[in-house]
């Protein structure tokens, strides 16, 4: 007889919004899905319906309670309210939990949660972004159930390499935010804009949805320099074939739960190299001058600096971008399913 697992997390599909938690959570169930087709039957939960429906919560963990695995992937807000609730019901009717973590805001947050940190190393696995947060966690909490389980996606893409003969093409990919960096962009197109030698050479678009909050300050920036522009939010379906018309893409991102964006991810699929700050757990996905350049938010000047190395030299640009494609590679599905298999064919053998 089949198992059922459940899939519990924020898919978005109520509100329509595509970001990297509901690219990750969607990600996660096609990939369970497809694989587990002989031996499971594979349900999800949108947490988006707790927002919508009166009786959401009702059916969330109804759900919950017949399953007999769940894969959680909370954000902040489900994990501080329902996992307590969540893991009594898992723990009343043997149901085994695994946690998929978002971003890299973990251990921080799990530094004034002390029944939430406890609880957490009694579930059967917890699956993080990187290396430097399972060492974190390891250390701080002595965890032994931490497994590293990188960013994936579903998609197999060949880049036709072709590139720009002359000229610098880079794009920004994310929230059009100031914590994810839109401001350090902007001080870029101005140095662009000061050097006569860049006129019509470099051009910066964006991609991304815009926080309500710096809409104003977006546009207002947008009119002044003549090498920017905004392009809209990208379908799923077309990220790589409008990606790989650019030389590189640029992530100066100082938001506080970032992980393993999705953008780089994106990027390297792509074929671009990418230019990424100093943040977080960001250098453990740079190959420094291989797949990319990294620089520290308090001397943008480095940032600069890398945009003039990738300018001049083509060379190296063509070859960075073949290096991006195949540190791509190290990130598919394949990988990602050797790891949860450990977890989820076992436990239904």
């Amino acid at each position: 007889m089949k198992k059922n697992i459940l899939i519990l997390g924020y898919f978005g599909y109520l509100s329509s919004k595509l970001h990297g938690q509901s690219v990750r959570t969607r990600n996660v169930y096609e990939l369970i899905k497809k694989e587990t087709n002989s031996i499971a039957n594979v349900e999800y939960f949108d947490t988006s319906e707790l927002r919508t429906e009166k009786i959401g919560i009702i059916k969330m963990f109804k759900k919950i309670a017949s399953s007999d695995m769940l894969i959680y992937i909370p954000a902040q807000n489900s994990l501080t309210f329902f996992f307590p609730f969540i893991y009594l019901i898992c723990k009343f009717k043997n149901i085994n939990i695994l946690y998929i973590a978002i971003g890299g805001w973990l251990a921080e947050y799990l530094n004034s949660k002390k029944l939430h940190a406890y609880l957490l190393s009694k579930v059967d696995g917890i699956l993080v972004q990187s290396n430097q947060l399972k060492e974190k966690l390891t250390s701080i909490f002595k965890y032994n159930n931490v497994i590293n389980f990188p960013n994936f996606r579903i998609q197999s893409h060949l880049p036709t390499f072709e590139g720009n003969n002359i000229g610098l093409k880079i794009v920004f990919m994310a929230r059009i935010s100031k914590y994810k960096g839109i401001d350090v962009v902007f001080r870029l197109a101005e140095y662009i804009d000061k050097n006569s030698k860049y006129k019509n050479e470099i051009i910066i678009d964006f991609y991304g949805p815009i926080d309500h909050s710096e809409n104003k300050y977006f546009f207002n920036e947008i009119s002044k320099h003549a090498c920017v522009s905004y392009k809209g939010v990208l379908a799923p379906q077309d990220i790589y074939s409008v990606l790989e018309k650019y030389d590189l893409l640029v992530l100066p991102t100082r938001y506080s739960g970032e992980g393993f964006p999705g953008t780089i991810l994106d990027a390297y699929m792509s074929g671009l190299p990418v230019v990424v700050s100093n943040w977080k757990y960001l250098p453990e996905f740079v190959d420094e001058g291989k797949t990319g350049f990294i620089f520290n938010l308090e001397n943008e000047d480095e940032f600069h600096q890398f945009i003039d190395v990738l300018y001049r030299d083509r060379t190296l640009l063509s070859t960075m971008k073949k290096n991006a494609f195949e540190k791509s590679k190290l990130y598919s599905p394949d990988y990602a399913w050797n790891i949860l298999k450990e977890f989820i064919v076992k436990k239904h053998q």
